[in-house]
């Protein structure tokens, strides 16, 4: 049901955290906070085999005092939080606790978390919530105010690179692919040796400014955006691809080869800076607005490499 390795790794940050929750009188709200797809459900599902003193059923999900909720939407709407709510106020059946655990809390709607509010404001003395997300600001304050606040440390690249090594020979795209995962294995199979290649091979384009390749350009635009699904995925990957050229460039100890082939003197790193934060307007419009994310981006770009040609 959880990854042990990854709720270990976190535990092990977090021992006095553990002591705490272990005490037989206590209960309330938290709310686990870390990037998405560090372990943040696994650490929860961890402490709740603490807390309730039993391991072999919440690994199987089968524990009657624990309460995973799995919502396969976009969003958690208020009938979701109902299910939640006819559970709650039932006693422990086996433990003399109960728990509930809310993966991407931050889906909730407004009318959910409104719902989820006044439980979380007069819960039963037998009952821990533990709300996940990797935003605590997209929850309504209320509902943050309520909960006791757990940052969750991102995962060292050592575990990371575990799942990674099988599908990457060469050594300077492994540790590419570890830079834009970020400690966080959310898009692990996003990331291939063919695919790395092809963003490098669009970043230098952009940073050289080789207005001759504009038509390859487009190409790979096209090709990153061919799946609505990852336009996110892409944007925040162009946006660390260049970070990393800029880390790189100011770095005395570098012996990534494949990036070294396209910084030069020529690069400014005060255009790359400029052109990173135009990118990430982009990123925010879109959650906002209905805007078309390739379109803007290819604009951007083309602007970029043409105007000091």
């Amino acid at each position: 049901m959880y990854n042990k390795e990854l709720a270990s790794f976190h535990i092990k940050r977090h021992e006095s955290f553990i002591d705490y929750l272990s005490n037989d009188e206590l209960s309330g709200s938290f709310l686990f906070v870390g990037q998405d797809s560090i372990g943040k459900k696994d650490f929860a599902c961890a402490i709740s085999e603490v807390i309730l003193n039993n391991t072999d059923k919440i690994a199987k999900g089968i524990h009657p005092d624990f309460f995973l909720l799995n919502v396969e939407g976009e969003q958690i709407v208020v009938d979701d939080i109902s299910q939640i709510e006819a559970w709650v106020f039932n006693r422990p059946f086996e433990a003399n606790k109960k728990i509930i655990v809310i993966p991407s809390a931050e889906k909730m709607n407004f009318v959910a978390q409104n719902k989820l509010l006044k439980i979380l404001e007069e819960p039963p003395d037998y009952l821990f919530f533990f709300l996940l997300t990797p935003n605590s600001s997209l929850l309504l304050p209320t509902v943050e105010s309520r909960c006791i606040k757990l940052a969750l440390d991102r995962l060292p690249d050592n575990i990371i690179a575990q799942s990674l090594d099988s599908k990457f020979i060469d050594k300077d795209k492994l540790n590419i692919a570890l830079f834009l995962l970020n400690g966080s294995y959310d898009n692990e199979n996003f990331y291939t040796e063919d695919k790395i290649t092809d963003f490098i091979d669009f970043t230098k384009i952009v940073i050289l400014k080789e207005a001759v390749y504009i038509d390859k350009l487009v190409d790979y635009l096209d090709k990153f955006f061919k799946t609505k699904s990852n336009n996110y995925k892409t944007i925040n990957t162009i946006i660390r691809l260049l970070s990393f050229v800029l880390r790189i460039k100011h770095s005395s100890s570098n012996d990534n080869t494949l990036l070294n082939k396209i910084i030069s003197d020529k690069v400014s790193s005060y255009n790359i800076g400029e052109l990173i934060m135009e990118i990430e307007d982009i990123n925010v419009s879109l959650n906002k607005t209905n805007m078309n994310v390739r379109v803007s981006l290819e604009e951007l770009l083309l602007d970029f490499i043409l105007r000091d040609n």
